[in-house]
Order: structure tokens, then sequence, then C-alpha cells
């Protein structure tokens, strides 16, 4: 079991990302997302500029201008039922407005958001703590009547780290973001099936770089966005 400490250490380069990784020598590559969205976030020394793009330009004003206070890479966030927790690719706690916001980035390139939940539940052993934490998800995100079988299980928990540390924080607001350096936007649709999942009223016309506002889960103001990365960090 990995845990994650109290006392974090300030990254110098991208390298310096490698070895807080699961698997260092198996996810440190180039062309994958580990490296690229290292990459792009040290060198931005914050919001990379296509993140503030699409937050400035969408229509929710208390985004277009959030300030970074800290990121924290590969950020674990404990989870009821089994052991492992949510390893988020970057935990980032923002300022807007004058309050708090807590950001989860979900970095991608040609990788699926983990298995869909019906194949996640699929021979699990009668002491598996794997239904008690899905009923902790659903009911975090409010959607204890749905189901959820055909959705990726990697955006019900990280959206659920969002939640999490926003409460942690005492934070108003949250979103989960996918930074995905896909020029062919991989994926896409299953991040739309969420959207769809949470009731988002344009789920359907959602298109890659746009933010959605989902409502209030769990007392806090969530957002989800989609943010295409420079193709170039795949080259590094």
């Amino acid at each position: 079991k990995k845990v994650m400490g109290k006392f974090f250490i300030p990254t110098t380069r991208p390298k310096d990302w490698q070895q807080l990784l699961a698997k260092p020598k198996k996810h440190w590559r180039g062309g994958f997302s580990a490296k690229a969205l290292a990459h792009a976030w040290e060198e931005a020394e914050g919001f990379p500029p296509e993140v503030r793009q699409v937050l400035s330009d969408g229509a929710f004003p208390v985004l277009r201008d959030v300030e970074l206070l800290l990121a924290l890479p590969e950020y674990n966030v404990p989870l009821p039922g089994g052991q492992r927790s949510s390893q988020n690719d970057i935990f980032v706690l923002g300022k807007t407005e004058g309050q708090l916001i807590a950001i989860t980035i979900e970095g991608k390139v040609k990788e699926p958001f983990d298995k869909l939940v019906g194949e996640w539940l699929k021979g699990i052993k009668p002491n598996s703590g794997k239904p008690g934490r899905l009923q902790f998800l659903k009911q975090l995100l409010e959607i204890e009547d749905r189901n959820v079988d055909r959705i990726r299980y990697q955006l019900l928990h990280r959206t659920a780290s969002a939640l999490l540390l926003a409460e942690q924080f005492n934070a108003p607001y949250s979103m989960m973001l996918v930074h995905s350096f896909s020029q062919e936007n991989a994926h896409f649709e299953d991040y739309r099936a969420f959207l769809n999942l949470l009731d988002v009223g344009d789920a359907e016309d959602s298109v890659p770089n746009s933010v959605s506002y989902v409502g209030k889960k769990n007392g806090v103001d969530l957002y989800l966005a989609w943010v295409r990365g420079e193709e170039r960090f795949l080259r590094v």
C-alpha cells in the first residue's frame, strides 16, 4: 500500500515527476501522458496556456481568473473499500474570487479511463471492497439510482477525488479536468457518457476544449473540463 505523506518536496524539472509514478520505468515514456503532462506543466510553471485559455473562454466567470496556489503531482486520495487510493496525476489547489478551488488533473493520450465499471466488478471475491467503494462513489456523486456499468471507473474516482479534496480544504469549488494530448481526442465519447450520467444539460453537444457545470455535489460546485494539450509534448 502506497501512503501519501504530509510533506512535499518542490520539483525543479519534469524528470522529478518520474519517481512519483506507480511504475516509474514503465510509465515514463515519450508519447505517453505522464511525461507529456510533466513537461507541459513544468514549462508553464502553472496552468499551461491551453488550460488557461479554456478556463478563461468558458461560460463561467468564476473560472476565468483562477490563480494556481500549488500543484502536487501523483497525489493520492484515500477511498473506502480496498487499499488502493485514487492516484491523481496532478492535484491543483487554486484560488478564485477569494475562494479556494480543488482541481484534479487526469493526463491522457491513447490510454482509456480504466475499465468499464461492469467489467471492473466481474469476478469479485466475497470479501472484496469493490461494492462498498462503488456505493461510496455513487453516494458522493449523488447518482445512487443510476446504472454505471457502461461508465469508465476512473472518471468516477477522479471526480470523487476533486470533491473530497474540496471538502478537505473547505473549498466551495471543485473540478476534474482531463488534459489529453491525443490530437484525435481519444476516448472523448467515454467522457461524454460521464457527462450524460451526471445530467449535464449540454452533454450531447459537448466538445473538446470546453468546461461543463455539473451542479452542487457534496455541497460543492462541481465542474468538468476537457483540454487538448500541445502535440509537441508527445515528442519530449
